[in-house]
């Protein structure tokens, strides 16, 4: 292009020259001698040419508003020339950093406006007056510039010319992408997304529009931590990948937040070249120079938040040295600049311990606050890390002030409701902790109530499975943290609202709305209808047309509108509300005991007689826990490893017992002291047990020390994921069964499975002559079809087949059937069912086990069946053999009425199996009943 624009330049001088100065013809030749000296420059990026074609152009439009009329600035003649001349001015307050040059040309864009006769071209110069304003904010920073641009292009749609209508769009769009990134108003971004996507992707402006496509998906994505935008950007950006400036940007921009919803560190190299392009693209005084140093300086953090490495930190803190030295305080960015060297420095002060590192960073933290506008998201984010950077001062100092200012920055942070939730929760989880350490428990538990009252955004029913699934795992431990909380404050009722609301949130959406449906559909048949369709509508896939966010945003403001119209009910002013303690302590029969393990504390709630108490457990810490659930799941593991040795195997089985021994010494022997569980009873009495965290992955009805020291001996012991989902299960009513079915599955040898089952078809014979109207699906008989269609009329189901988690994607755990390799029977199959069945047997490996961080979410296939509305099921901790599996399958059939009292014929053969394998735990530890 360079030796086209420098021809077009010496041809157009010579047109001047001909002409004589000052009439129209000499106007129109300068006019064309600009726009080819803005094109030589662009392609050449000497500065001289931008000075020359202000001079050339001023002198067209003085000769035009004062040789002929004023309103031959409003011709089209005029709008070129004024088209042209914003065009240099915007360039040459890009470069020059000299926001005056805007005041110069949004003047005479408002002059030759009100001069104009025809719509048409007042449209275009409404058009360039909104590139102005685009450019004032790269400057100012300012909503109300972004607001003000946006108003002039909305007057500007309704005369604009098809033309210039998809320039004008986009500059909309942007504008409004970038009042979204200061706001956190979602609705802003919706909308830009909705200008970009009606525009024409094939015309003169394809490259801006696709990139600006993919930077509303991109901001959308970080926003609201939303996965599907993120891909969505991705592939915007895979089928079509201009190599200009912004591109590079974007690029980079997408790598770094798939590094962030992934921890692929490999990303952030792909992450560093094309910041490092787009660094090399522009000059140093361009703004751009700047967010692609800053850009860098992200990759470098991220890498040594990643890998440790110091340098790459030391590189980050450089780079953003730079772009703060060349940034003017007001401009855009230049908070966003304070604030990240400012957590830099805070990192590298966790690394290397130096004081002046972390002196800096909370002087930078303070300005960058300052520095941001009132809505800015990013002021949560800011305030958070500047409670952090005073709590670490106070730990090097001991101030106590510091700390008191730390909790109050925390809590000021969370209150900022334009911040990302998942930074509001920290922020609020921030105050809490420090609160308590300054002995303010009241406050604390408030700070932690603030918290939990988030947890359900991240749960939202218009979120896509993955998104819910990362967040809430981040949160993992906050429930069991506000408990111990409330606990220390003395209010233990609270303390079990706190753990009710904090966990299981995905379980009691489905649960609470079975359980209260048949109270709305007597209130109101057509808002139950319409509450049914709502409900189908969440758990099916978000149609392939729709943009994954926004229709699960619109779903979601679709569900929240009839939930306040079926509260206005008479009756139903709670409906789907989470229950008070209160409520909870009047619906459960028997004794729940609740064990907890925080950093705070460790205690049981212990909920029997209308009441709740609170019992101390000081021989039980959570960093116990931990390396007990370590030993627990190397022993398990071991002893079923085909590679391991018959001296290994023993070992794991001792480890085993040894961990069964301090379950008892540190939980569950004092819980039944307390309780006064009889020893060696006729009848024992029930308890449910509802651990929480960690400790929901131990055997708590195994636990034992020795002879008569054993749960097994002195209680009848059941689960519940929570105590909410027990309540619900026993006021479900029951109905009569007479005609009742069971679907019985037996996989001796699965396609591509792990290994045969040998005894699985005697195990399935046995459960068919327990269990009523018994179909059996053996082998090729039962593929996923099959079984799902089975189910969906059975009011007792016994799976005897192998079964796999996934640690990933907990839904996609699975009963390995016939055909799982082409049609999988997973957790979320079975959990879409709606039905009203007894039990279930799931004589299968691990079917009881979740993620570590979704643990109190039951996200496993035992929790499936629960929801699918089985009020008893029967699953495992872990690994359980072939041959143990049928004799204790036959044992729990055989203990006379199976199908009426599930826990007690599971005990009871748990209880044999023990006399039988005392030394080999494993064996007989492993099976748990779950409900009512």
């Amino acid at each position: 292009m360079g030796r086209y624009a420098r021809d077009a330049v010496n041809d157009w001088r010579r047109v001047a020259a001909g002409q004589r100065r000052g009439d129209r013809r000499w106007a129109e030749a300068q006019v064309e001698l600009g726009a080819a000296l803005l094109d030589r420059y662009h392609a050449d990026q000497a500065r001289q040419d931008l000075i020359e074609a202000t001079v050339v152009l001023e002198a067209a439009i003085r000769t035009m508003a004062d040789s002929f009329l004023a309103e031959e600035l409003g011709t089209a003649h005029g709008v070129r020339a004024l088209a042209t001349y914003t065009d240099v001015l915007l360039a040459r307050a890009r470069i020059e950093s000299e926001p005056q040059l805007l005041d110069i040309a949004e003047q005479y864009l408002q002059f030759a406006e009100d001069a104009s006769a025809d719509l048409g071209n007042s449209a275009v110069l409404m058009l360039k007056t909104c590139q102005v304003h685009r450019v004032r904010h790269d400057f100012d920073g300012s909503v109300d510039t972004l607001y003000r641009l946006t108003a002039i292009a909305k007057r500007a749609e309704n005369w604009i010319s098809e033309e210039h209508r998809p320039a004008l769009r986009g500059i909309h769009a942007e504008a409004l992408l970038r009042a979204y990134q200061l706001t956190g108003v979602e609705d802003y971004v919706d909308e830009a997304l909705e200008l970009v996507s009606s525009v024409d992707t094939t015309g003169p402006n394809q490259d801006q529009i696709v990139m600006l496509r993919a930077r509303c998906l991109l901001a959308r994505a970080v926003g609201t931590t939303h996965t599907a935008d993120v891909e969505r950007a991705v592939a915007v950006l895979r089928d079509h990948t201009p190599q200009s400036i912004d591109s590079r940007f974007l690029a980079g921009q997408t790598l770094l937040t798939l590094v962030d919803r992934t921890g692929r560190a490999e990303l952030l190299g792909q992450a560093w070249e094309e910041f490092a392009a787009a660094l090399n693209t522009v000059g140093e005084r361009h703004p751009h120079h700047r967010m692609a140093l800053a850009s860098l300086s992200t990759v470098g953090m991220k890498t040594h938040q990643l890998t440790g490495d110091i340098s790459a930190l030391e590189t980050a803190i450089g780079l953003l040295r730079r772009a703060l030295a060349l940034s003017v305080r007001g401009e855009a960015n230049h908070a966003l600049y304070l604030d990240q060297l400012g957590y830099s420095l805070r990192l590298l002060y966790d690394a290397t311990g130096e004081p002046a590192y972390l002196q800096e960073a909370l002087v930078l933290l303070r300005r960058a606050l300052d520095a941001l506008p009132a809505r800015h998201p990013q002021r949560a984010e800011t305030g958070l890390s500047i409670a952090q950077a005073l709590r670490a001062t106070y730990l090097r100092t001991g101030e106590p002030a510091l700390l008191t200012e730390a909790a109050e920055r925390a809590r000021a942070a969370g209150r900022i409701d334009s911040g990302a939730v998942p930074v509001r929760i920290q922020a609020f989880d921030k105050a809490a902790y420090t609160l308590t350490a300054l002995g303010r428990w009241d406050e604390a538990t408030d700070a932690f109530d603030e918290a939990i009252t988030l947890l359900p955004r991240l749960a939202s029913r218009g979120r896509t499975r993955h998104d819910q699934y990362a967040d809430l795992g981040s949160t993992a431990g906050l429930a069991a943290t506000a408990a111990s909380c409330a606990i220390g404050a003395g209010q233990p009722e609270r303390a079990l609202e706190l753990l009710e609301r904090g966990r299981g949130l995905l379980l009691h959406q489905r649960l609470t709305a079975d359980g209260e449906w048949a109270a709305l559909q007597r209130a109101d048949g057509r808002l139950a209808a319409d509450f049914q369709r709502m409900r189908r509508d969440f758990e099916a896939p978000a149609p392939e047309s729709s943009r994954p966010t926004t229709f699960g945003r619109d779903r979601e403001t679709e569900w929240n509108v009839l939930l306040a119209t079926i509260r206005e009910l008479p009756g139903l002013g709670d409906f789907l509300r989470p229950p008070s303690a209160r409520q909870l302590l009047d619906q459960v029969d028997g004794t729940v005991v609740v064990p907890i393990a925080s950093e705070l504390r460790c205690d049981a709630l212990i909920l029997r007689e209308h009441r709740v108490t609170v019992l101390p457990l000081p021989d039980l810490s959570l960093t116990d826990a931990t390396t007990q659930l370590r030993l627990l799941q190397e022993a398990t593991t071991t002893a079923y490893d085909p590679a391991a040795d018959a001296r290994s195997r023993l070992r794991a089985q001792s480890a085993l017992s040894g961990v069964l021994d301090w379950l008892w010494s540190a939980l569950v022997g004092p819980v039944l002291d307390h309780i006064d569980a009889p020893e060696g009873a006729r009848e024992l009495p029930r308890v449910w047990w509802c651990p929480v965290g960690p400790l929901a992955f131990f055997p708590l009805h195994a636990a034992q020390a020795g002879v008569g020291r054993s749960a097994l001996d002195r209680v009848v012991s059941s689960y519940t994921p929570t105590v909410t989902a027990l309540a619900r299960k026993r006021a479900a009513p029951r109905r009569s069964r007479p005609d009742a079915r069971s679907c019985v599955v037996a996989m001796r040898a699965t396609p591509g499975g792990p290994g045969v089952l040998p005894s699985a078809e005697r195990e399935a014979a046995s459960a068919a002559r327990g269990l009523p109207g018994a179909w059996i699906g053996l082998d090729a008989g039962a593929t996923r079809e099959q079984v799902l269609d089975r189910l969906a009329d059975s009011a007792y189901a016994h799976f005897a087949c192998h079964a796999v988690a996934d640690p990933h994607d907990p839904a996609q755990g699975r009963l390995l059937v016939h055909d799982h390799q082409d049609n999988p029977l997973t957790v979320a199959d079975v959990s879409r069912l709606d039905l009203d069945a007894d039990f279930a047997f799931l004589s299968a490996c691990a079917t009881a086990q979740a993620p570590p961080t979704l643990v109190d979410e039951s996200l496993h296939i035992t929790g499936a069946f629960q929801l699918a509305g089985f009020r008893h099921v029967i699953g495992t901790l872990w690994e359980v053999d072939d041959a143990v599996s049928l004799a204790l399958t036959t044992a729990f059939y055989g203990h006379g009425d199976a199908t009426g009292s599930a826990a007690y014929a599971l005990h009871s053969a748990v209880r044999g199996l023990r006399d039988r394998y005392p030394l080999a735990p494993t064996l007989w530890a492993a099976h748990i009943h779950t409900g009512g």
